[in-house]
């Protein structure tokens, strides 16, 4: 399973997500990524694009920007991950909704998003920035310690 260290360094591939449906491919730049609610990214030939945080659903980490179209990803936690955190169920303002694994901290509280792991370890979703008011969901299924 990827580390949260691991999938930030360097410019990881994301995919924002708008609460309106709409994708918008990039990569992270390096530094300090959110500036006054935007958010810092560049598009896939490498040119600015700030990103409204506010609009967003999630913002996806992903291995690649087209994923494989005839996998059919679970949204369910099958399989219990080995990783220490909150086993929940989010559920967004779409409907859609997803079992994976969050941190166990005090961040999940009081941040306006927090780092969210889907269950399934093959989807091209390799970790969310889950954004809270994008949520009308969050359901704790389990707990593992370290």
């Amino acid at each position: 399973m990827d580390s949260l260290k691991e999938l930030l360094n360097g410019r990881p591939a994301v995919i924002a997500r708008t609460k309106q449906g709409q994708l918008i491919p990039g990569y992270l730049d390096k530094g300090r990524l959110l500036v006054r609610g935007l958010l810092k990214m560049s598009d896939v030939n490498g040119e600015p694009l700030p990103v409204d945080l506010h609009k967003l659903k999630g913002l996806f980490f992903v291995r690649d920007f087209t994923g494989d179209r005839d996998y059919l990803e679970e949204k369910t936690l099958q399989v219990d991950p080995n990783r220490p955190g909150v086993r929940a169920r989010i559920r967004f303002d779409d409907n859609e909704s997803l079992e994976g694994v969050t941190e166990n901290s005090l961040e999940l509280l009081m941040s306006p998003g927090f780092f969210f792991w889907p269950g399934d370890l093959k989807s091209n979703n390799r970790l969310i920035y889950v954004l809270k008011s994008a949520l009308i969901g969050f359901r704790i299924l389990g707990v593992r310690h370290k």
